[in-house]
């Protein structure tokens, strides 16, 4: 405050707190502002990940123009960093040189490693070919997909909020299960998931894993633009994969998945539609029993708003909303009626905010599903009701659910006890039973004919909005 002149600029380019006082910035007016690290374009999705440059004319300093400025000024000797430097270190040592940083034993402005001479003869012998992960376009010359051995080795690509959240909690400590490697796109992420899970390994590699035969499942975690690709190159290396929804977000990528199945021969294949797994869900259907009419079913789900600057709102790369998230409720609607649906009908208010998906099923059942974006955050998520032969299954939000009969022998009602704010959605028993099937061989906890026909049914809905009019499946799929 007493070096600014009157109406200056206090900048501050660091987190650090501020007890600013007050009669020294009033009487001068000063302006305090904040600067992000490496400037603006920092933290914006957009510009880092897709790489949209701001226009010189209304940005002059970006991150990139920074960083490129400085590069520029240091190859031209107009920068002079070799001051900072105060300690070098063997490559070797860089365990040790970062404790005595720690412990206070060094102290340095910045410390330089030095990589051992041997990498540079060894760049000088003859050099040994490592083959590149290729994968044979002759289905025939492959090897059968084998049982995999104890324990089951489970590599994960990608480690974001829900795989930590929903997915590693459950397998970390399961038994017959090893997390053998974590890939992200950045080391730091990788590295925070293998400290907090225990794997094995954390590389940025992809190739390293898809190569290592010693892992039997990869775990498809990533954006949902890149699913389709990863699963493909992950089932042409012979994985049984785990994919979380959606599975595809173009007929194309399915039609690519579907393709790598029938090179390769490998179907081992699962989608993270967790719902049919939830024990409350499968007790109701259960208690419901046999139908022998056509059902009705509705599902209403109360999606609510996304916060500003979700990458769900970035449709041009990630596809709409309800394409990555409608195959939940579709699978759910299918598993409740045992068939896979056969045309589908979708309409839309304005803005595509509030969608109404009717789907048919062989036997005449129909399902509508209420995707809506308008609703009370108060209200619950997910409700469900079932209707056919006289009987009602209903499930609230996965908290409770009750099935009504028309009397005969049972009991006219059931109620089930309601369960604890943290609902079980049926995560736990779906990996469950796909490290079963990876390990025993047997079949997958859903079949790859229903996987494809719920990722179908979901694209249609885009094809039935733009169009108006009913969706044939034969023609979608």
């Amino acid at each position: 405050a007493r070096l600014c002149r009157d109406r200056g600029r206090v900048v501050d380019i660091g987190k650090c707190r501020l007890d600013l006082p007050w009669n020294a910035y009033y009487e001068k007016e000063l302006d305090v502002r904040f600067s992000r690290s490496y400037g603006p374009g920092r933290y914006d999705p957009e510009y880092e990940l897709e790489g949209r440059d701001y226009p010189i004319g209304y940005v002059r300093w970006t991150e990139r123009r920074n960083l490129a400025c400085f590069l520029d000024l240091a190859a031209r000797g107009r920068v002079d960093v070799e001051p900072l430097v105060s300690h070098v270190a063997d490559f070797d040592d860089a365990v040790e040189t970062y404790q005595r940083l720690k412990d206070g034993d060094l102290k340095a402005v910045a410390v330089l490693f030095r990589y051992p001479e041997r990498a540079a003869e060894a760049q000088e012998a003859p050099a040994v070919a490592v083959p590149a992960v290729a994968v044979s376009t002759q289905s025939a010359e492959r090897s059968p997909v084998r049982a995999a051995r104890t324990p089951v080795r489970l590599a994960f690509v990608g480690a974001g909020n829900y795989a930590t959240s929903m997915l590693l909690p459950h397998l970390a400590e399961r038994d017959g299960v090893e997390l053998s490697t974590v890939v992200t796109t950045t080391a730091l992420s990788a590295t925070n998931a293998q400290r907090k899970f225990g794997f094995a390994r954390a590389t940025t590699d992809l190739d390293a894993v898809l190569g290592d035969q010693a892992i039997d499942a990869v775990f498809v975690v990533t954006r949902h633009s890149s699913h389709a690709e990863l699963t493909r190159k992950a089932l042409l290396a012979g994985k049984a994969v785990f994919v979380e929804k959606p599975l595809a977000l173009t007929e194309d990528d399915l039609a690519g998945v579907l393709a790598a199945v029938a090179e390769s021969g490998n179907d081992r294949l699962q989608v993270g539609f967790n719902r049919r797994f939830a024990p409350l869900l499968r007790e109701a259907k259960e208690r419901f029993g046999a139908r022998t009419g056509p059902a009705s079913l509705r599902y209403l789900v109360n999606a609510g708003r996304l916060d500003h600057g979700s990458w769900y709102l970035r449709q041009g790369t990630e596809g709409s909303r309800f394409a990555g998230e409608g195959g939940h409720f579709i699978d759910t609607a299918s598993w409740l009626l045992g068939a896979d649906p056969v045309s589908v009908y979708a309409t839309a208010t304005p803005g595509n905010e509030d969608l109404q998906v009717v789907l048919r099923y062989p036997d005449g059942s129909t399902a509508t599903i209420s995707y809506v974006t308008t609703g009370a955050p108060a209200f619950p998520k997910e409700t469900l009701d079932l209707i056919a032969d006289g009987k009602v299954l209903r499930l609230d939000d996965f908290v409770r659910a009750s099935v009504f009969t028309d009397g005969g022998a049972g009991p006219k009602k059931w109620v089930s006890s309601r369960l604890p704010k943290a609902r079980d959605k049926g995560q736990n028993a779906e990996l469950a039973a796909f490290v079963k099937a990876v390990r025993t061989g047997g079949p997958m906890p859903v079949p790859l004919e229903s996987l494809a026909a719920t990722t179908a049914a979901t694209l249609a809905v885009r094809t039935g909005l733009a169009t108006g009019a009913p969706v044939a499946l034969e023609r979608a799929r």
